[in-house]
Order: C-alpha cells, then structure tokens, then sequence
C-alpha cells in the first residue's frame, strides 16, 4: 500500500507487515508522523487504506479486508516533503522489494473539474512496476477513482486513476450502492466497497 502513514503495530496487521520504506522522510518507518499537518488525513488514511486491503479480522468489530491472508508492505509517500521524483521511487521500490499488488488511495486534488495528466516521472515509475515486478509479470496495481463526485470530477479526467496500465476503482457501500464520495468515469474498470451505508 503506497500512501500516507501505516501504523503497522495496529492489531490488524499482526503478522502480515514485511519491510516497507517511507518516502517523505527517507527512512525505513513507514509509521505516521507524531505530528503531521501536511495533509488533509492527518497522515493516517494510509492505515485505513491498508485495513480495507489487508486487515486480519482481529478487531473488535472482527472485520476483514478484502485480502485478510496477505501480506502488507506499507510504503509512506504522502506528505510536506514527497516528490514527483518520490512518486517514481515508490513504484520502483515496491517492485524491486517484492510487492505483487500495489494499492493507491491518492492522486491529484479533487474538486476542480479539470484534466489533471499523470507527471511523466510517475508514469515511468508505474510502468516499471507492470513490466518489471512480480520476476517480470508486472505488478498489478490499483487505483481509487477519486472523491470528487457532486464537484464536476470524473475519474477520466484523473491522469493518475484512468491511466491504461491501472485498475481504476470506484467505492460502494457495504450495502452495495454508491458511495457519495466516490467519482465515476469512463474509465472506472471496477466498483468496490469501501464506505458504510445507511
């Protein structure tokens, strides 16, 4: 999972954690920040997104993700300090260190309505990653549509989430309609549940 901070001593992913790496400080602890105002998540949405891809059940609530037997490689990239060049590393990394599927919850601001191109060095990375990873079968890489919905944003207009060589995923709710939040487009290739319903 590339993202923001991953607590990994949360009680989710005992077990599955294998070694990770942060980008935005440059060391091997891939842990949110004590005190990280650079994003609108408080450095934190990286530990929810990996629960919806990997948590183990072992919570009071005993909810699994979608994946609950993998294992977790968390990857901070997120923050004041992450750059494009970043970005690029965090897919090369991934694929030289192991990862067969890569998680992305993050991509341009929403809310504008406009066409926002995927940065040639991102996708240079991303495309390392799909040819090079897994001995050479490519990593499989998913990307969150966006939560832009009600502002104008599609998914299409997301260099990041519609790029050919990703799977563009929008969210459902456990009640399997759509959740508020989520974009929709042309090139969402798949809806998955990710919000509570009502």
């Amino acid at each position: 999972v590339i993202d923001d901070g991953i607590d990994t001593a949360h009680e989710d992913f005992a077990g599955k954690i294998v070694a990770g790496y942060d980008f935005a400080d440059n060391d091997s602890d891939p842990r949110p920040a004590v005190d990280d105002t650079a994003d609108f998540y408080g450095d934190d949405h990286g530990t929810a997104c990996a629960g919806v891809a990997t948590a183990n059940g072992n919570n009071t609530l005993d909810v699994s993700g979608i994946a609950p037997d993998s294992k977790l490689m968390p990857i901070r990239l997120l923050g004041d300090n992450a750059t494009l060049q970043d970005e690029h590393d965090a897919f090369v990394w991934a694929a030289d260190h192991g990862a067969d599927i890569i998680s992305c919850s993050w991509g341009p601001p929403d809310g504008y309505g406009l066409s926002q191109p995927l940065p040639d060095s991102t996708k240079e990375g991303i495309d390392y990653a799909t040819t090079s990873g897994r001995g050479g079968k490519g990593c499989v890489i998913f990307w969150a549509a966006g939560n832009g919905n009600g502002t104008g944003d599609t998914s299409d207009l997301d260099g990041y989430a519609s790029y050919s060589k990703v799977i563009d995923v929008a969210a459902s709710t456990n009640l399997d309609t759509h959740a508020w939040y989520s974009e929709g487009g042309a090139s969402v290739d798949l809806a998955a549940p990710s919000d509570g319903g009502t």
